[in-house]
């Protein structure tokens, strides 16, 4: 059975009147500065971010690019330490010029929140036939439904957000659902390559969208010159955005992703592992079909650290149900329709069969909106105004309410989103963290002459045999100036003491707590002796700090 594509008419598609083009440009403006009120609202009611992925990568990783850090610590952030840093250097910079202005920081990071409920409006706007009545307020309930998902909304204005990576993805969706010229759809790979080189775990996505551009662009050759175009743009994209990082880890560890996939690449650095995090993965056939309906109705853990419930990816593969149908009833869809189902379909089942993790699932949860448009637009099309705008509207709140949002933390409101005071370590130290508990952004408000080697975490193990695991021993064996160490003893206990037996080192007399809003002053630092020898200075306090400068304007090390 083929499918015909119902494309638009030109003059509508791709010479848009000025008064529309004008109507966008207000309707952008509007949901930019939505989001943005939100997001300073949100910086001053609840606090800035201090979740647990902040504190252990986020923060570290940005600046430690910044700082000159990278390839000089070992592991600080845990296997994290080693995730393409684009995102997380945006955040640095951010932090590093508006940290006193938490307000002003929560606008900005709320903005690509704005700039996909905008896109998303776009989208659900042209599934809807141009004369329904209440077409764009109806598009605008739509574009709320996916932007307050659960996923979504519960990372909203903070680093952990998946809104950047998704925002490239629905402007592939966009470009295909329109007639598609090469540098269209070239320009719609670029996108999602973007995506993936910001953000590994919109991969599955973007391979929705290749297969979408092969069903938009003809049946038989034409599908597969569509598809390998589409495909060339996409590695484009990705080598843009993650292409350095991906060539420095080959070069320096033989993985380009490591240390994931190490059965494939055998890097001597990293047991020969996957190392993937299976925890939520469908137990059987049966819940993998089902999975939806399980955190639909009541809150649970199955996809998430945290309870969650959200039916929006339920209701989401309902409607794609029925559009789906639909169209291979009648033979014919809209290229937007197609697709919206593709990147569906695919991503929805490579993301289950490789994470199952709510948070990965937001450009889905962004979808969720414009299917539930599709499904209704022959009947919205019909229907009167005064009642299909206050249902539709009716729909997004009674969503909203019923979501249980995870709560990944905050820091305390106050006069700066990330306020640390770790003791003042002597030029030259080398800080050992001792335990698990998510400690290396602390390295981002210390000398860039101090080094920071993870001992025992989810990489290295104390006297296992990879080279990351030798390199941390013997980094600690070869430190002849201050030798410090850091744990969190309440959400890790006891496992300080484990690695410092394990490396032959204690505490000396001088510990001080690491002052910090983001979790509550929970960090020990310790100076450390090896055991037999004289303990080592005792710590200085010092005035608040700022992150350090980077190693290129110091000129340190």
């Amino acid at each position: 059975m083929t499918l015909a594509l119902a494309w638009p008419r030109p003059a509508a598609a791709t010479r848009a009147r000025p008064a529309v083009r004008a109507h966008r440009v207000v309707v952008l403006a509007v949901w930019l500065g939505l989001a943005a009120t939100a997001g300073a609202l949100a910086a001053v009611l609840l606090g800035p971010a201090g979740d647990y992925d902040l504190r252990n990568y986020h923060l570290y990783d940005g600046f430690a690019l910044l700082q000159g850090r990278v390839g000089v610590d070992l592991a600080a952030a845990q296997l994290q330490s080693f995730y393409a840093p684009g995102l997380d250097l945006l955040y640095a910079a951010l932090l590093a010029a508006l940290n006193r202005h938490p307000a002003a920081l929560g606008a900005v990071l709320g903005l690509p929140q704005g700039l996909a409920g905008f896109l998303t409006w776009c989208l659900a706007r042209r599934l809807l036939p141009p004369a329904t009545p209440g077409r764009s307020s109806i598009a605008a309930a739509a574009a709320l439904i996916g932007v307050t998902g659960a996923a979504g909304g519960s990372t909203f204005a903070g680093p952990m957000s998946e809104m950047l990576p998704a925002c490239c993805l629905l402007g592939a969706i966009l470009l295909l659902g329109t007639p598609l010229s090469r540098r269209a759809r070239a320009a719609a790979g670029l996108l999602a390559g973007l995506a993936v080189g910001l953000k590994l775990t919109a991969a599955p996505f973007a391979v929705g969208l290749a297969v979408a551009a092969a069903l938009t662009g003809g049946g038989g050759r034409r599908g597969a010159a569509a598809f390998g175009g589409f495909a060339g743009a996409a590695a484009a994209g990705a080598a843009l955005a993650g292409g350095a990082w991906w060539g420095w880890l080959s070069a320096r560890y033989g993985d380009p992703v490591f240390p994931y996939f190490n059965e494939v690449f055998h890097s001597a650095w990293a047991a020969p592992i996957a190392d993937t995090d299976t925890r939520f993965l469908p137990r059987d056939v049966w819940q993998a079909v089902a999975y939806p309906l399980f955190w639909a109705a009541r809150p649970c853990t199955l996809v998430s650290e945290l309870p969650v419930r959200d039916p929006r990816i339920a209701l989401g593969w309902v409607a794609a149900l029925v559009v789906a149908g639909r169209a291979l009833w009648r033979r014919r869809a809209a290229p937007a329709v197609v697709a919206v189902l593709a990147v569906w379909v695919v991503g929805y089942g490579l993301w289950e069969a490789a994470f199952s993790i709510l948070r990965y699932l937001v450009p889905l949860e962004l979808l969720t909106g414009p299917l539930l448009v599709a499904v209704s637009a022959p009947v919205l099309a019909r229907a009167r105004s005064a009642l299909v705008v206050p249902a539709a509207w009716a729909l997004a709140a009674g969503l909203i309410a019923v979501t249980v949002y995870p709560d990944w933390g905050h820091a305390p409101p106050g006069p700066e989103a990330v306020a640390v005071r770790p003791p003042a370590f002597p030029a030259g130290s080398l800080v050992v963290l001792l335990d698990p508990s998510p400690m290396a952004y602390v390295a981002a408000f210390a000398p860039v002459s101090v080094r920071f080697v993870g001992a025992d975490n989810n990489l290295v193990r104390p006297g296992a045999p990879d080279l990351m695991a030798r390199a941390v021993a013997a980094a600690i064996a070869a430190q002849a100036g201050p030798l410090w160490g850091l744990e969190a003893p309440a959400e890790s206990p006891g496992a300080a003491d484990v690695t410092l037996r394990a490396y032959g080192l204690a505490r000396a007399p001088g510990c001080v707590r690491v002052r910090s809003n983001l979790d509550a002053d929970a960090i020990l630092a310790c100076p450390l002796r090896r055991l037999g020898r004289t303990p080592a200075p005792r710590a200085v306090r010092t005035a608040p700090a700022r992150p350090a400068a980077s190693h290129a304007a110091s000129g340190r090390r």
